[in-house]
């Protein structure tokens, strides 16, 4: 059934948006009686789009329940989702997705990230859908299809036309600095490998370090870092890019000291390095080499080389044949290790199969160097932009031989972060059974091979929970909607027998209930209880801190008793959706949120007072348009100048707090235009794909880092200078 998106409307419209963005009516359960009967069985709604100008369009779905708009409330539920320029995109949306249970939907065919935020919505429950075009800037242009109603999820076919080169690079645009083909991405690369700073290498070595043996974990062994000081260029900097002109006590690992004012009160937080230098964290996730384009949904905008590959792991997924079953590196079934695949039933075309082109172009430049030149050009990059932190999910080999503090991912160790079979809501397990406490001694054991080591910091618990997304989450009343039998179940009850000593009346009376007694609360689901019978509101809330606080201790105590020296960073929440995500915070050494605002200054100093305890940034960035991308990322600005401008403020604001100590820049490479494994494809990276640096913000980034210590001592004013924003795209 066709849901116009404007009255009237035959055809595809064209629609100009800029600031305020668009917003068209697609379901009105009260005017539309119709769509109403086919919304109760329709398998998916279809919508259908084009950017008509040179970048991404971000789109938004919005589900909302009787008088939320009419009051300026949020939908229940929204998916944002991206397309690129220049192409007519079919996108369903699959109503299996109303249950809240998932924060990043699969990918489809064309399609890049979408992400649903929000709670579970019933079918009935929705009075309207709007669909969205975030706003924008001046020329943006879109074309819109009407919506459908489908019975079933849309087999979706597009027509071919390639959008990326050989190296990796967009195709259809041309900006400064890029590269015109193969020959010259080469000479590039090795001219940046052979510079006078990169020959000096790694472990003070021309070429790179002494080989090592691996553990029986498959990490390489420690040794010792014989670069002495790899920051020449900040000579009030320690070896470990820590401050001389603040010493503390040398411990010989990383930890936490605070400062006492001249009045005796409490001063600034800072991190100390092992040997007694104050420390402030500037790092940079994701270093490695190369970054991966996912392939299968973007199978006709290809190149010639990786369509090809694509197609033989589709055939040999048809066939039944092949290596690439779940979790296997297939590169070497077509001679190209820059390719990989797997069975993967959500995938398109029944495989999931990426390349990478950054890998590719370092490949065809060193041979079977390439690797060790690689790691010369960023260490070369790290040291000489004043990155003192190599950050999450960056390559462990490179960590071990950088000579540079580096941070972990305790949940990308050994398995993952702990969880049980049944989970309570999304990624959130049954905190309460024995089972997460058994799970979290296997996760712990993930440190085992880094706990003597020196330069590590510390590690963060895992990354931006997808249950934590949630505004106004109650996980208690989630758990009561589970239909599930759940440990923590019978644990609420237990509480609440012990709050009320054991008088189910006084549970009713508060509640405004008529239980016959406390195992009736858990012997059927109970949808939004909260809402049903809002005296039982206080109640819920007091349980779900409990059970985030035994979501977060329980893990933690484990890693501790495996590593008792490396500080406990923390779970880098996203944002702070309820005061309730604070909980079991006294286990963590420094507290992590990920900030993409202006600067971190408000969100680091609301948290430290809330806590009393230091605070890093674990993700920031800003994108622009003008160098071969074509979507901002999270944060936008206009040039790749005011990345620079962006940065500086960003990070120096931010650390006039006292409880700053360090942010992470996300992230190294930027990324493939044609999307990352869940379709991102941002432009901000402090390389592009053929390894070059943007100067624009080497520059800053080296003016940043030598001048933050006095800033955060107080003996410098910070950058102040606002950096020119613009609407971001971002999904």
């Amino acid at each position: 059934m066709r849901l116009p998106c404007v009255p009237g409307q035959s055809g595809p419209i064209d629609l100009d948006y800029s600031a305020d963005g668009v917003d068209l009516t697609v379901f009105e359960r009260a005017t539309m009686p119709e769509a109403a009967v086919a919304l109760e069985s329709a398998a998916a709604l279809l919508v259908r789009a084009q950017s008509l100008d040179s970048y991404s369009v971000c789109l938004q779905l919005a589900f909302y329940e009787a008088g939320q708009r009419e009051s300026g409330e949020d939908p229940t539920l929204r998916a944002v989702f991206g397309i690129l320029p220049g192409v007519e995109v079919p996108v369903p949306f699959d109503f299996t997705w109303l249950d809240g249970q998932t924060l990043f939907a699969p990918r489809t065919l064309g399609r890049l990230k979408m992400t649903l935020f929000g709670k579970r919505i019933r079918r009935d429950d929705i009075a309207s859908i709007v669909l969205s075009a975030t706003p924008g800037f001046p020329g943006r242009r879109l074309r819109l299809w009407s919506c459908e109603l489908l019975d079933d999820i849309p087999l979706i076919d597009i027509p071919v036309k390639p959008l990326i080169d050989e190296l990796g690079q967009w195709l259809p645009g041309e900006w400064p600095g890029k590269v015109p083909d193969r020959a010259a991405c080469s000479a590039g690369l090795r001219a940046m490998a052979d510079s006078e700073d990169a020959r000096y290498g790694i472990d003070g070595e021309p070429g790179g370090g002494p080989d090592r043996e691996s553990d029986p974990r498959g990490n390489e062994s420690h040794s010792p870092h014989a670069v002495e000081h790899p920051y020449a260029a900040f000579p009030v900097w320690d070896r470990f890019g820590g401050w001389t002109g603040r010493r503390f006590e040398a411990t010989g690992w990383f930890r936490v000291e605070r400062e006492t004012n001249p009045d005796g009160t409490p001063g600034r937080f800072w991190l100390v390095d092992p040997e007694g230098g104050a420390f402030l964290s500037t790092g940079v996730d994701c270093v490695g080499a190369g970054i991966q384009t996912r392939l299968d949904p973007m199978r006709p905008w290809l190149d010639a080389h990786t369509a090809g590959l694509l197609d033989q792991a589709i055939a040999k997924a048809a066939a039944g044949s092949g290596s690439g079953r779940e979790g296997t590196n297939a590169a070497t079934d077509f001679g190209d290790p820059s390719f990989s695949w797997r069975h993967d039933p959500a995938g398109c075309n029944g495989v999931n199969a990426s390349y990478d082109y950054g890998q590719a172009n370092l490949r065809v430049a060193f041979g079977d160097d390439w690797y060790e030149a690689w790691t010369r050009i960023t260490r070369n990059h790290l040291t000489d932009w004043g990155v003192n932190t190599i950050g999450n999910w960056s390559d462990r080999r490179f960590i071990r031989r950088a000579g540079i503090p580096y941070v972990l991912p305790a949940d990308e160790l050994n398995g993952g972060f702990p969880k049980t079979e049944t989970m309570l809501f999304r990624d959130f397990p049954d905190a309460f059974s024995p089972e997460y406490a058994r799970d979290a001694e296997r996760y712990a054991q993930g440190l085992l091979p880094w706990k003597d080591e020196t330069n590590l910091i510390g590690y963060f618990m895992r990354n931006e929970p997808n249950w934590a997304f949630v505004y106004d989450l109650n996980i208690a009343e989630e758990m009561l909607a589970n239909p599930a039998d759940l440990v923590s179940k019978w644990r609420f009850v237990e509480w609440l027998k012990e709050r009320y000593n054991g008088e189910v009346d006084a549970l009713n009376a508060a509640w405004a209930a008529s239980f016959a007694s406390f195992d009736a609360i858990i012997a059927e689901p109970r949808f939004r209880l909260a809402t049903a019978l809002p005296g039982s509101l206080d109640d819920l809330r007091a349980f779900s801190t409990l059970l985030i606080d035994r979501y977060v201790r329980v893990p933690a105590e484990a890693l501790r008793r495996i590593d008792p020296h490396h500080l406990n960073l923390g779970m880098r929440y996203a944002y702070i959706t309820d005061r309730s995500l604070l909980a079991g915070a006294d286990c963590y050494d420094v507290f992590s949120i990920n900030s993409y605002q202006r600067t971190a200054y408000d969100q680091v100093e609301q948290v430290g007072r809330m806590l009393d305890m230091p605070v890093i940034v674990g993700e920031f960035h800003h994108g622009a348009l003008d160098r071969g991308l074509t979507a901002h990322g999270i944060r936008g600005v206009t040039t790749q100048t005011e990345r620079g401008v962006a940065y500086r403020y960003y990070v120096e604001q931010a650390a006039r707090s006292p409880y700053f100590v360090g942010a992470h820049y996300f992230q190294y490479n930027d990324q493939s235009p044609l999307g990352r494994f869940d379709g991102e494809n941002y432009q901000i990276g402090l390389v592009d794909v053929c390894m070059q640096e943007y100067p624009e913000m080497a520059e800053a980034m080296r003016a940043c880092h030598r001048s933050l210590y006095e800033v955060a001592a107080g003996e410098r004013g910070a950058f102040d200078r606002i950096p020119e924003e613009i609407n971001p795209i971002h999904y």
